[in-house]
């Protein structure tokens, strides 16, 4: 029985992981990059969405932590049917993309620290939160080149242990106007 419900696990496991798509786009051979929109519209392209807050904490990956993503649910009026979450970048001072962020949207001051209690409490707020918005495609290179550090050594005392050791390309949205107020 414990074998069973540990292969059960498992196969879940896998299986959760492979219905989210997070806004990445990982070159196979980085002298042939081709980069595509996760929208499928193109990049720049401003289009009406439905968008619901998702916690980046529930992706159990480090990157996450302490952030909130866009489920983007349909564009322009057609149905998103798998799971496909983007960074936000908000021109409307309406949405948060971290804990501090959502404090200062909640409360409207600053704050320096947080308690898991007062992130429970502001998260019970927001995450899931659906919203009309008008936004596009955009995205930047985040990483390390391969070959990097045979050009610029580790040096004794600078932190690089939390360095991405991939280059990427991450998708994110520009939201330019919340239509949900």
């Amino acid at each position: 029985m414990r074998h069973f419900l540990t292969i059960t696990f498992a196969l879940l496991c896998v299986w959760a992981k492979s219905q989210i798509r997070l806004g990445h786009s990982l070159p196979d051979d980085s002298s042939k990059v081709t980069l595509t929109t996760k929208l499928g519209i193109p990049f720049g392209t401003i289009s009406k969405l439905e968008v619901e807050v998702y916690d980046g904490e529930n992706l159990h990956m480090k990157a996450y932590e302490g952030t909130y993503l866009l489920k983007i649910n349909s564009i322009d009026n057609k149905k998103i049917n798998d799971t496909l979450l983007l960074r936000l970048t908000d021109e409307t001072e309406t949405f948060a993309s971290d804990d501090f962020s959502l404090y200062q949207l909640i409360y409207k001051k600053k704050v320096g620290s947080l308690s898991s209690m007062q992130i429970d409490k502001m998260k019970k707020k927001y995450v899931g939160k659906k919203f009309t918005v008008m936004a596009y495609e955009t995205g930047e290179f985040k990483g390390t080149p391969d070959k990097y550090f045979d050009y610029k050594p580790i040096k004794p005392g600078i932190p690089h242990f939390f360095a991405t050791h991939r280059f990427l390309f991450e998708h994110s949205l520009v939201i330019v106007s919340n239509l949900t107020k």
